[in-house]
């Protein structure tokens, strides 16, 4: 499973710069494509796509340590409730990323349903 989400990873850093690009056009459509997304990395230090890169990230090592200790607990090197609290932080974790997801296609549809 975590070797599919992170095959993911260059997906999300993709999908961020496209939509960084997507709001420079929208405030300054006299840039062409990348200079959109140059310039909407330079408007602001912290911008959707950090943001998002970072969430990801996060999800990742969550995702990663819940494995890990459920791996540690199957081997008896780990208490109970340690295993516990870890596999329902990643829990949560998953389903934050599957709610932001959920969103940001939700928000996709409606820009594409927009009529120009």
């Amino acid at each position: 499973m975590l070797n599919a989400i992170s095959a993911l990873s260059p997906v999300a850093s993709q999908v961020t710069q496209g939509l960084s690009g997507l709001g420079a056009a929208i405030t300054r459509p006299d840039l062409q494509a990348g200079q959109a997304t140059q310039a909407a990395a330079a408007a602001s230090g912290t911008d959707f796509g950090t943001v998002f890169a970072n969430v990801a990230e996060n999800f990742m090592d969550t995702m990663k340590q819940g494995e890990a200790a459920a791996t540690a607990g199957i081997q008896g090197k780990a208490a109970v409730q340690d295993v516990v609290q870890a596999v329902m932080s990643a829990e949560q974790s998953l389903q934050l990323a599957m709610a932001m997801r959920d969103k940001v296609v939700s928000a996709y549809q409606e820009f594409i349903r927009m009529q120009v």
